[in-house]
């Protein structure tokens, strides 16, 4: 394995970001959102080197998203379009705290400027970037061009309103997972892309759970992933390289909210793989061996990122000391 890295891991963020409109009970928040923007702000508060390759708008909501992400340390990389509105995600929290979306959305990376290829140590793209055209055929290009020097990851954090065909949705998943080491999807993401196993993706049993996530991992395995990564909420998470096969029970967290939890977990896994000094397509082979030690070690750094997120309201991920000190059971005023 390789030594751990002296420098922090360089990231490179591409997908949407937008206003979160969460709409608990007679409450109304705005807050900017975004599940790649979630990413970048998790890794950046875990100690990464972010840039963010997004869409925004031009007006105040833009600003509010703009100031959060240069607050978390985060460099942004946008198109200079005058007259666009910011996209808006509207929220709806259930009595359990679990959010159903409704959208209005734009995604163009047009005359965009670029951070200089090569130095990206890992490149993480997915979720309703590569939904929306023009923007989604952009995002193909960038991983392209990226690809031959970074680690790359995938979420497809599939929302059905935008994705209607069932069918089409899992051929372009599947096409973008055959150009990822590393893909994370919830079992939300595998009811809605397997009709074949499922008609109505509300309707899961758990051996039809069971079947999906195995037909997945092994078809994106199949496909030249590394890594492949499953989250079931509270019924823990599912890791799986060619070597190896683990299930995580969850630590059944009390829950707040889930706004966020799969992105936290995204960036765990990222960060977690970095903890063991994996960074760059140099080291796709090291990660698609590891052992059971250590592909435990990064299920459970990911999974207490999301665990620590679902405890308090919004996407609020942890940083690497919250961790750390939660670990170890020290508690921060």
């Amino acid at each position: 394995m390789s030594e751990t890295a002296t420098r922090p891991l360089r990231a490179l963020v591409i997908g949407e970001s937008l206003i979160d409109v969460i709409i608990d009970g007679d409450t109304r928040t705005e807050v900017p959102g975004g599940s790649p923007m979630n990413v970048a702000i998790g890794l950046a508060r875990q100690g990464v080197d972010v840039a963010f390759v997004t869409d925004l708008g031009r007006d105040k909501r833009a600003d509010q998203i703009e100031l959060r992400l240069v607050s978390e340390g985060v460099d942004v990389y946008s198109p200079l379009r005058a007259g666009r509105r910011t996209s808006v995600a509207l929220a709806t929290l259930d009595a359990a705290g679990n959010a159903s979306y409704e959208f209005d959305l734009t995604f163009n990376l047009e005359y965009t400027d670029m951070p200089e290829n090569g130095l990206a140590d890992f490149v993480h793209f997915g979720s309703l970037a590569t939904v929306i055209e023009p923007g989604a055929t952009h995002v193909d290009a960038l991983v392209a061009k990226f690809r031959p020097n970074a680690l790359v990851s995938y979420d497809p954090n599939i929302r059905p309103l935008l994705d209607p065909d069932r069918d089409a949705a899992r051929e372009r998943v599947d096409r973008h997972a055959a150009v990822a080491d590393i893909v994370r999807a919830s079992v939300d993401d595998l009811a809605h892309i397997h009709p074949e196993l499922l008609a109505n993706p509300r309707e899961r049993s758990e051996s039809t759970t069971e079947r999906m996530i195995a037909a997945a991992t092994e078809r994106w395995l199949a496909s030249g992933a590394a890594l492949v990564a499953i989250t079931d909420a509270e019924r823990g998470v599912h890791l799986a390289t060619e070597r190896h096969r683990i299930h995580q029970p969850s630590n059944r967290p009390a829950v707040v909210d889930t706004v966020g939890a799969g992105d936290a977990f995204m960036a765990g896994l990222i960060s977690g793989i970095d903890i063991l000094g994996l960074r760059r397509q140099a080291h796709r082979d090291e990660l698609a061996a590891l052992d059971l030690t250590a592909l435990r070690r990064v299920a459970c750094w990911a999974q207490r990122t999301a665990e620590y997120t679902v405890g308090r309201i919004g996407a609020e991920p942890p940083t690497s000391v919250e961790l750390l000190n939660a670990e170890r059971g020290v508690r921060v005023a």
